[in-house]
């Protein structure tokens, strides 16, 4: 072995060793794949696109939390039937069967079509599964998905997943908050809409000042399941459709802890971050 390559052993040793000795977290792998496939030989007809960028939990300091964490997070991003697979394999057979379901579904219509059409057979599969927060105690995992299988638009969803790493379960709103609590705290998020849009308004969009006179509707503005947890704050997110119009697009409402400490369980699972926070 050359100088150069001992060089590289020990430094790819002492990046493990010190990652195993430092970071108590969920260690990840990202997987990466973009591709295009075309329905026929002729391109104007239409195509596939596949762009995919994900972080697959791979090392964690006790095996079955490990395993509890990538099946919840596998099973979101691709299905039930990839768990059993490799990390390594995973993305190629999930893209292969979703290029299968596309020729499936379109190659039938395609040939009813008159050979003069224009009409073209584009969809897209888009996904992205990131890592937020990830100490000792929580990690935090984000899936952003967009499918577009023709039609006026395409659909965008968030969904996100908090695990206890004492148990590796998903750290639920009923792990969070008190049980007579649901109302008030739909009344913070709605209260959070209007203050947000005041904070972060661009120039020229006026800030929302009575959500009764948006069209957001304001009935279904209530705890979702779909939050994030960061050091300061629980961050709830609400996809198209599911509490407006499709153009409002996502809405995101942070609820920092000050405001929402007075609604959590006592030794819940975020106590020692409102405890960190609250000493800042």
């Amino acid at each position: 072995m050359n100088k150069q390559s001992k060089l590289l052993t020990i430094s790819i040793l002492f990046a493990f060793t010190f990652f195993s000795c430092t970071h108590k977290g969920v260690k990840t792998e990202e997987k990466d794949f973009t591709k295009r496939y075309f329905i026929s030989s002729d391109t104007t007809k239409g195509s596939l696109n596949v762009d995919i960028h994900v972080e697959i939990p791979i090392a964690f300091a006790e095996k079955n939390i490990l395993d509890s964490i990538r099946a919840t997070v596998i099973k979101n991003l691709f299905g039930e039937e990839f768990i059993s697979h490799s990390n390594d394999s995973i993305v190629k057979l999930f893209v292969n069967e979703i290029e299968g379901d596309y020729k499936a579904n379109n190659v039938p219509l395609l040939n009813e079509l008159d050979t003069a059409s224009s009409y073209s057979f584009n969809n897209d599969h888009n996904i992205e599964g990131f890592s937020l927060l990830n100490d000792k105690k929580i990690y935090s995992y984000g899936i952003d998905r967009y499918v577009y299988m023709g039609g006026a638009h395409g659909l965008s969803n968030r969904t996100y997943f908090n695990f206890n790493l004492k148990t590796g379960k998903v750290i639920t709103e009923n792990d969070l908050f008190t049980d007579n609590s649901r109302g008030a705290i739909s009344d913070l998020i709605k209260v959070r809409i209007v203050e947000e849009s005041k904070e972060t308004y661009e120039a020229g969009t006026p800030p929302i000042r009575d959500l009764e006179d948006t069209d957001f509707w304001t009935d279904s503005i209530k705890p979702n399941g779909n939050f994030y947890i960061t050091d300061e704050s629980v961050n709830y997110v609400f996809n198209p459709y599911e509490i407006a119009p499709y153009y409002i697009g996502q809405t995101e409402v942070t609820l920092p802890f000050d405001r929402i400490k007075k609604f959590l369980k006592p030794n819940n699972p975020i106590t020692y971050l409102v405890e960190k926070q609250s000493k800042k």
